[in-house]
């Protein structure tokens, strides 16, 4: 008789255990639930991320295969200039700058 009720205190008290870690402890649903709504902010921003990714990645390549493009960025970014050119470069005045 005494064992039954040591099992069934034991029992109680396991069951007791597994509740209070089930709303109270690390993996309690509370948690569960915030990781999963984390979870679903970090799928959209990087849905939204790879979208960006993609479009800057066609983009790149389709200046690389323009000829045009190539040019224009090495003249304005690089200031690279043809053989028969000339490079002249002027100096930007501020509004409040003393004329020399």
């Amino acid at each position: 008789m005494l064992s039954v009720k040591f099992l069934n205190l034991f029992v109680l008290l396991l069951i007791f255990i597994a509740l209070y870690n089930l709303f109270f402890g690390i993996d309690s649903k509370k948690n569960f639930l915030a990781l999963q709504d984390e979870n679903q902010e970090l799928i959209l921003k990087n849905k939204i991320l790879t979208e960006e990714n993609n479009l800057l990645e066609n983009e790149i390549q389709s200046k690389q295969k323009n000829d045009a493009y190539a040019e224009k960025f090495a003249r304005e970014e690089l200031n690279l200039i043809y053989q028969d050119e000339h490079f002249l470069k002027f100096k930007e005045k501020k509004p409040n700058e003393p004329d020399r």
